[in-house]
């Protein structure tokens, strides 16, 4: 019986307090080569806008997330520059400017959870159906892990954009197994938050909490601590419920 691996991102995949050091970094290097002005004044001003009330409150104005995201490119580009102190240039192409600035910084970027890497590669090898079920967008996903060296061990890259679904109750669950056509009694979710395993539990699949980065302790029967023990994690579940 073939068995479905859906891999979460932050926490899992990568360490966030990582990757937000290595954006940014790189995403103030792209602004000042491009722009001119200081790269650390750049890269405060996008580490601020990512933290701010905007993007929390923008996911309460937008039931539909790519009408979000379309928004979010655009005040992130020009709120930037705000930031900066600098003004845009009159022709600016927000969603170029977007677009080159996440193409310059996320193959630069190096936070994968150790162990990880391997364990992909032995779950493919093992014959397990790989995909992300993430809150980034599916570029995104399958960029980082290009960067990690291993995309092509993946299906399909799930993340908010590819089923215009918010990662916010188990809608975003049940988008993903209708769009890949997974049984989710045949599938597995790997995920740090349990507010997030909960929600993939109603809709009556499998989870396996990832409690690797310390920020959240384990509160299901299955978990590890370690991505290295993940693949004998996953087969005791399998044994569990005699798949």
């Amino acid at each position: 019986m073939t068995i479905s691996i859906f891999f979460d991102d932050g926490g899992v995949l990568n360490d966030n307090k990582i990757r937000g050091k290595q954006w940014k970094l790189f995403v103030g290097e792209y602004y000042s080569g491009r722009f001119g002005g200081d790269p650390e004044i750049w890269g405060e001003a996008n580490h601020k806008l990512i933290t701010s009330f905007f993007w929390r409150d923008g996911k309460e104005k937008f039931d539909d997330y790519l009408a979000f995201y379309t928004h979010f490119k655009k005040n992130m580009v020009l709120g930037m520059f705000k930031e900066a102190g600098k003004i845009p240039p009159r022709n600016l192409n927000y969603e170029e400017v977007f677009n080159s600035a996440r193409q310059f910084v996320i193959p630069k970027v190096r936070s994968a959870i150790p162990g990880v890497i391997n364990s992909i590669k032995e779950l493919f090898g093992r014959g397990f159906i790989l995909y992300t079920a993430a809150g980034a967008v599916s570029i995104e996903m399958k960029m980082y892990l290009e960067g990690l060296g291993v995309s092509q061990y993946f299906v399909e890259f799930y993340g908010l954009d590819l089923i215009n679904t918010w990662k916010s109750g188990p809608d975003y669950y049940k988008a993903i197994f209708n769009h890949s056509g997974v049984d989710p009694k045949k599938a597995i979710i790997i995920e740090d938050q349990p507010r997030f395993l909960d929600k993939a539990l109603e809709v009556g699949t499998n989870v396996i909490q990832a409690c690797i980065t310390g920020e959240h302790k384990p509160q299901f029967p299955f978990f590890v601590k370690n991505m290295r023990d993940l693949v004998p994690n996953i087969e005791n579940l399998i044994e569990s419920l005699n798949l």
